[in-house]
């Protein structure tokens, strides 16, 4: 008899980082059981991927943008985005000190600085960057009074001498998270729909994003966002990141247009998945 083997879901630790409840939100809408595992970047959460892993990789931020570090690894492993999810994302200042003027250093994620430059901008810290939001928390912890931490504001369950609320340069703050596994898998169950794809160029020719922006114009695909990312092979060699909206009357679409593609040496097309649309 095959022993039973709990399936693992891969977040961005430690508890209580915005990963962590983008986990807890998707499992509540699923049926099956996984076990939580966290690793202490993005990184180690991608290269958690196996057989019985799946993943949830924060992809994107309404104030800046895509985190790179989840396309590439998505895109470069071949991985699979099966669904998405997104959180209303908010931030805090805190620190020990009497005042945030004797603040020399200041702990935050790498992509939490880029959400809360106007805040930072008014101030002399030096920036120390963190991989997840709760590790600027235990940081500082372990520190002394002239260090402070932007944290997410669901952490604000600790005393501290100084704290200063929604500090993000928006209101309007969400991260959109991808669920994201190694084999295909059609798990959408609604009419509205998103497409992920990655096109690869042979050639670097004047006219080439013309003429992938060509294809989906002449099958009057809809595109959300594109983005180009290097080929880390040589210099000028990019790949392109695509999102298409899809419904379930033009989904046969998506084959027509890796077939176009496809029947040109001049490209590679990925399809990484079919997901439905953020409510």
């Amino acid at each position: 008899m095959r022993e039973y083997v709990m399936k693992r879901i891969a977040v961005l630790g430690p508890e209580g980082t915005y990963s962590d409840i983008a986990c807890k939100e998707y499992l509540k809408s699923i049926d099956e059981k996984y076990e939580i595992v966290y690793y202490p970047s993005i990184l180690k959460v991608a290269k958690a991927i196996d057989d019985n892993t799946i993943a949830i990789l924060p992809f994107e931020n309404t104030l800046d943008g895509f985190v790179v570090e989840s396309m590439d690894y998505i895109i470069l492993n071949d991985y699979y985005v099966t669904s998405q999810l997104k959180l209303n994302i908010d931030f805090a200042f805190v620190t020990n000190a009497k005042s945030i003027e004797n603040v020399k250093g200041c702990y935050v994620q790498f992509k939490a600085y880029g959400q809360c430059l106007d805040f930072i901008s008014k101030y002399n810290f030096e920036i120390i960057t963190t991989q997840s939001n709760i590790e600027s928390l235990y940081k500082l912890k372990e520190s002394d009074d002239t260090f402070g931490a932007i944290i997410p504001m669901h952490a604000l369950d600790e005393g501290f001498n100084t704290v200063l609320t929604h500090i993000a340069d928006s209101k309007h703050n969400e991260t959109r998270f991808f669920i994201v596994q190694n084999k295909k898998e059609e798990a959408y169950n609604q009419n509205d729909l998103e497409s992920s794809i990655c096109i690869e160029t042979h050639v670097d020719r004047p006219g080439i994003l013309f003429d992938i922006l060509k294809k989906f114009h002449e099958l009057d695909l809809n595109l959300n966002s594109i983005m180009s990312r290097p080929m880390k092979t040589e210099m000028g060699k990019y790949r392109f990141y695509i999102e298409i909206s899809l419904n379930n009357d033009n989904l046969y679409k998506l084959d027509d247009l890796v077939n176009k593609f496809s029947s040109h040496s001049e490209f590679v097309i990925k399809v990484l998945g079919i997901y439905n649309r953020c409510r």
